[in-house]
């Protein structure tokens, strides 16, 4: 049976997932740079964990004196919106999408390794079952545009970025607000070099473009990383690495829902995998203490 922390764990990952599943629709109606938009999602992020934490009284600042908290956590961030935004540039949605989501099988083995456990049987069969489910929905959108090698490498960063990103707050013990602040401040200013760097000013950007830039900094980047950062420290890794395969899956069914997008046989087979994995994973339960 689980205990009281881990079904709150999971409660919030299914949060994130779902905040996380209404990024493509978001993103739809934002035509700014991506750079730009991270910026400035993040720097509405950063205001909404600030308007959290105004009844708390203590700050933690110790972290930015630390170099894993710049290189996991700032550095992993950053990277993976950046990294995945340059394989969209360079490749095809679809396969950049498939390859940038081997990250949850990667922080499943890297997580169990660092809590002393090693491989088992039923984890990897899980995880190939969901991720095997997936590949037909996600490359069903696929729009057989020419994917180069620097974008396959690109989509592999992101993924590693994001590894690096959960890992750090799984294992660094829990953010505060005023963290959470901090660190979606220091990415938007990394996030604004890059886009001064390598992004062009957009001409006509209008109203609806910089609301919903924001609005993704409310939902989909701002309080889903941090009810990730909570799921992290209080649900199971292996149940939470294998719930964000749902990501797609939601999204394909919440275009599905706005007449967006046909429904599918995929669509339903992503579903069903993805349970499944997980379904077997967990061996049908969870065990309180486990990861």
């Amino acid at each position: 049976m689980c205990h009281k922390g881990q079904y709150a764990g999971i409660l919030a990952g299914l949060v994130t997932v779902l905040l996380w599943s209404c990024l493509p629709v978001l993103r739809s109606f934002a035509h700014l740079p991506p750079m730009l938009i991270a910026a400035v999602a993040m720097i509405c992020a950063a205001g909404l964990a600030h308007m959290a934490s105004l009844h708390y009284v203590r700050k933690d600042t110790s972290r930015i004196r630390e170099g894993r908290y710049w290189l996991m956590a700032v550095g992993g961030l950053a990277g993976a919106l950046y990294f995945y935004f340059l394989a969209l540039q360079n490749g095809d949605p679809a396969r950049i999408t498939l390859v940038t989501y081997t990250w949850p099988l990667g922080f499943v083995l890297i997580a169990n390794r660092l809590a002393g456990q090693g491989l088992s049987l039923r984890l990897l069969l899980g995880s190939a079952i969901a991720f095997t489910g997936l590949a037909p929905l996600v490359l069903s959108g696929s729009e057989g545009q020419a994917t180069s090698l620097i974008a396959y490498a690109a989509g592999l960063a992101a993924g590693i970025c994001w590894i690096a990103f959960s890992v750090y707050l799984r294992q660094a013990g829990a953010l505060s607000l005023h963290g959470y602040r901090s660190l979606f401040l220091h990415v938007s200013l990394v996030a604004l070099a890059m886009h001064g760097l390598f992004e062009q000013l957009p001409e006509a950007a209008t109203s609806r473009d910089w609301a919903v830039a924001g609005l993704i900094g409310l939902g989909p980047y701002g309080a889903a990383f941090i009810s990730w950062g909570f799921a992290l420290q209080r649900g199971p890794a292996t149940l939470l690495g294998l719930m964000t395969y749902l990501v797609p899956v939601l999204a394909a069914l919440l275009l599905v829902l706005l007449g967006w997008s046909p429904a599918s046989y995929q669509l339903a087979l992503a579903a069903t995998a993805v349970v499944a994995g997980a379904l077997l994973s967990q061996g049908m339960r969870i065990r309180p203490g486990t990861t």
